[in-house]
C-alpha cells in the first residue's frame, strides 16, 4: 500500500478564503493528510488555488466529494452557504470543519449541530480566537477569582458591508472572544451603529461587557474589583495551527470528547452576532 492510499483524504470548499490557503499549506506539509480537491465559486480564486497547491478545482458543485473523502474543511466566506455545503458530508464517521460563522442564521446553525450529532459526525470550526491563550487565562481568572467582576471590554475588526454576509461575516470573531471568557449566559444585548462601526453591550448577571466592532486590533480587558487584566491578541499562525490540529485529531478519532463539548457551543457566536445586528437595526434591547 503506497503513502497516498494511507493518507486521509480531505476536500476544501471555499477557495476564495485566505483560510483555505492556510489549511491547504498545512495539509501539504502533513504526513497523514492528502488534499484531493477543492471547490469555489470564484474563478480567479480557483486559478490561484490550483496554481499554488496543484489542487483539482474542477468541481462544479460543493457536494462533488461526498462519499469520497474522510474530512472536509468548509471555508466559504458567506455563512449563508454553509448548511448547503455541509449537508452532503454529514455522514457517520465523517469529520467536518465549518469556518466562522457556522451559519448566518441562528436556527440554521442549531440545526446543523443537531444533524451532525444525530449522524455521528465529528464537527468543529467557528472562530480561531477561542483558542487564544490570553483569553483562556482570562476565563480561568474569572472562574477562580474571589474578586467581583465589574465589567469587561473587547474590540476587533469588522466588515459591516461585506459582500459575504454583511455584519455576520466578521463579527463572529469578537463574539467568540467574549464568549470564551464569560460564556453564553447573556441576559440581553443593546447596540448602536456609527457608520462602519458598532458598539454593543452585553448584560450578564451582575456586570456588563462592551464590544467594539471596528477596531484594527483584537483587544480584551477584564476589570475586577481589585485589579484589571488586559491583552492584545495576535499570533494568528498559532491560532490557525491550533484549530487545524483539532480537525486533524478528529480525523484520527482523537480528542472527540472535548470536541463534542465544543461543538455543542458552535452556534453561540452566531446567536450573539445576530442579536447585536438585530439590536442596532431595531434600536431596542434584545433578550436572550
Amino acid at each position: 500500500m503506497n503513502s497516498k492510499e494511507t493518507k486521509k483524504k480531505i476536500a476544501i470548499l471555499g477557495t476564495e478564503n485566505s483560510h483555505a490557503r492556510i489549511f491547504a499549506k498545512m495539509i501539504a506539509e502533513s504526513e497523514d493528510l492528502r488534499l484531493v480537491g477543492a471547490f469555489g465559486t470564484e474563478p480567479q480564486a480557483n486559478a490561484l488555488f490550483r496554481e499554488t497547491f496543484g489542487a483539482d478545482c474542477s468541481a462544479t458543485s460543493p457536494d462533488a466529494f461526498a462519499g469520497e473523502v474522510d474530512g472536509v474543511l468548509i471555508t466559504a466566506r458567506n455563512g449563508a452557504t454553509h448548511m448547503e455545503y455541509a449537508k452532503p458530508y454529514l455522514t457517520p464517521g465523517a469529520t467536518v470543519f465549518v469556518d466562522k460563522p457556522l451559519c448566518n442564521d441562528p436556527r440554521e446553525a442549531t440545526e446543523l449541530i443537531a444533524l451532525a450529532k444525530q449522524n455521528g459526525v465529528r464537527l468543529c470550526g467557528g472562530s480561531c480566537l477561542k483558542y487564544a491563550p490570553s483569553l483562556r487565562r482570562m476565563r480561568a481568572a474569572v472562574e477562580k477569582s474571589g474578586a467581583t467582576v465589574i465589567g469587561a471590554s473587547f474590540s476587533a475588526p469588522v466588515e459591516i458591508n461585506s459582500a459575504y454576509g454583511g455584519f455576520l461575516f466578521y463579527s463572529p470573531h469578537l463574539a467568540e472572544m467574549a464568549l470564551t471568557v464569560f460564556g453564553n449566559r447573556i441576559r440581553s444585548v443593546c447596540a448602536v451603529r456609527n457608520g462602519a462601526s458598532v458598539a454593543a453591550w452585553l448584560r450578564y448577571d451582575g456586570f456588563c461587557v462592551s464590544l467594539f466592532f471596528g477596531c484594527d486590533v483584537y483587544t480584551a480587558s477584564v476589570s475586577f474589583s481589585n485589579r484589571e487584566l488586559h491583552s492584545e491578541i495576535g499570533n494568528f499562525p498559532y491560532l490557525f495551527s491550533h484549530e487545524f490540529a483539532v480537525f486533524r485529531n478528529l480525523i484520527h478519532g482523537k480528542g472527540t470528547a472535548d470536541a463534542a463539548e465544543e461543538a455543542d457551543r458552535l452556534a453561540d457566536h452566531v446567536i450573539l452576532a445576530d442579536a447585536v445586528r438585530r439590536a442596532y437595526e431595531s434600536g431596542g434591547e434584545i433578550l436572550l
